[in-house]
């Protein structure tokens, strides 16, 4: 297998990036190799949005195709056990490939003025605002979202 490593750089890891690693996507190879680098983090944003894109992937598979439904569904004791399992799933590979959680930009000013600034809704500025506080400049995902970021290099597949 191919490794990439890279020199010293913080590298930020979008929930896109473990989706496609927990799951077979047309990105998992690009995936496989982002969680290689060493020095990666991500903040509590990420990790729900990991988990929650994780609980509707499993929930699907039981046939539940829409958000009401899958609201409905958690309260259930099988989509309880389907939620507890897509908390393990990402949480697992958090501390496996060695990402560590990184404190976010809680600033709903900050937060605001990056949303406004670059067209992002609101998780996706919490993300950004998270890695101008911490210095972070690369940011690995196979969204568009944070193209034309000019400090943030997407590293992507």
């Amino acid at each position: 297998m191919h490794t990439s490593w890279r020199l010293s750089s913080v590298i930020y890891i979008d929930a896109n990036v473990m989706y496609s690693y927990l799951f077979e996507t047309p990105m998992s190879e690009s995936a496989e190799r982002i969680l290689e680098y060493p020095n990666k983090v991500t903040s509590k944003t990420t990790i729900n949005e990991a988990i929650y894109v994780t609980f509707r992937r499993l929930a699907k598979e039981k046939g539940v195709t829409n958000i009401y439904d899958a609201k409905a569904f958690a309260k259930s004791q099988e989509g309880r056990l389907i939620l507890k399992r897509a908390y393990s799933l990402v949480l697992e590979l958090v501390n496996l490939s060695g990402i560590e959680i990184i404190e976010e930009e809680d600033d709903i000013e900050t937060i605001m003025t990056v949303s406004e600034k670059f067209g992002l809704l609101p998780n996706d500025a919490i993300i950004v605002a998270t890695c101008l506080k911490h210095g972070i400049t690369e940011i690995a995902t196979f969204d568009r979202d944070f193209e034309g970021i000019k400090f943030l290099k997407v590293i992507g597949g």
